[in-house]
């Protein structure tokens, strides 16, 4: 029970802070010298959903696809449990730090949103996706039970790492 009142009151707090989306941006470059964001897509919120805007990337080493990340603008709900980035770096391209350096890269547009914190979720048995989390300093919160309503429940998941990022 103490646990569920602390979860509410956490989502309360990012539900009331600040983020501006009046329209997609024009993307700054996202590079680092080593890897390159490239827009894949600009996906509207849909509100009946309580989904928030988002932008798609490809994840590129060079001219080479590795993974893909995406970053959603607001704060829901939902985004408690589901997070405001998803990362995805491919197999043979795993353990090299990539999915850290993407998340570095997202900070502009992020910040172009006026958003200040970010929300970064993973499933608790996902190691990788935590140390992920752990390299970048985020400050881990708590693992949270999904609630029943959440579509990751839906996907077989039952508790979620919630990691916290000030930018």
């Amino acid at each position: 029970m103490r646990d569920e009142w602390e979860i509410q009151k956490e989502i309360e707090y990012y539900n009331s802070l600040p983020c501006v989306f009046s329209d997609f941006i024009d993307l700054p470059e996202l590079t680092d010298g080593v890897l390159h964001l490239v827009c894949t897509g600009k996906k509207p919120a849909i509100p009946e959903k309580k989904f928030v805007p988002g932008y798609d990337f490809a994840v590129c080493l060079g001219s080479e696809k590795i993974g893909e990340i995406n970053l959603r603008i607001g704060y829901t709900d939902g985004l408690y449990y589901g997070g405001h980035i998803g990362y995805g770096i491919d197999e043979k391209f795993r353990g090299n730090g990539y999915a850290g350096q993407a998340c570095l890269l997202l900070l502009p547009v992020a910040k172009a949103h006026k958003m200040t914190r970010l929300i970064i979720t993973n499933n608790q048995t996902n190691n990788s996706s935590k140390r992920v989390c752990e390299k970048l300093n985020l400050h881990f919160l708590r693992v949270a039970r999904l609630p029943e309503w959440h579509d990751l429940y839906a996907k077989g998941q039952r508790y979620q790492n919630i990691f916290e990022w000030v930018i």
